[in-house]
Parts: structure tokens; sequence; C-alpha cells
């Protein structure tokens, strides 16, 4: 639900008023274009931060040794 809006220059007059109907279209626009631009799958991969990485190196190190060597 949308009411006019009215838009005032520096003086206080009334510059121009923005009908619902014209709000409305354009609100559900600008809705329709940002759904379309969504995807399901990400583009990218998120990064581990370094120090995560380096953590589960020295936490699992052993098991990554006894799978080389077995």
């Amino acid at each position: 639900m949308f009411y006019d809006v009215k838009v005032l220059n520096p003086q206080g007059k009334v510059k121009k008023i923005i009908s619902e109907q014209e709000l409305s279209t354009k609100y559900w626009n600008a809705f329709y274009t940002h759904e379309a631009n969504k995807t399901l799958n990400s583009s990218g991969t998120k990064q581990v931060p370094n120090w995560v990485k380096k953590k589960l190196d020295m936490d699992y190190a052993h098991v990554r040794i006894t799978s080389l060597s077995a």
C-alpha cells in the first residue's frame, strides 16, 4: 500500500507529487529486477582464514601422516 508523496523544493513549496500508482510501479519493477538477479549457486568459494587452516593442520597432522604411510 502506497500513498502519494510530495517532493518539496528548498523553499518548502511542492515541487512534484509522485502518485501511489507510480510508486507501486517503481517498487515492483525494482523487486522483479532484484529477484531475477538472484542465483541459487554461489559463483565463488569462501576463503578459509589462514589461522584456521594452520590449526586444523596441527590438530590432524597425525591423521595425514598415518594415511600416507598406510
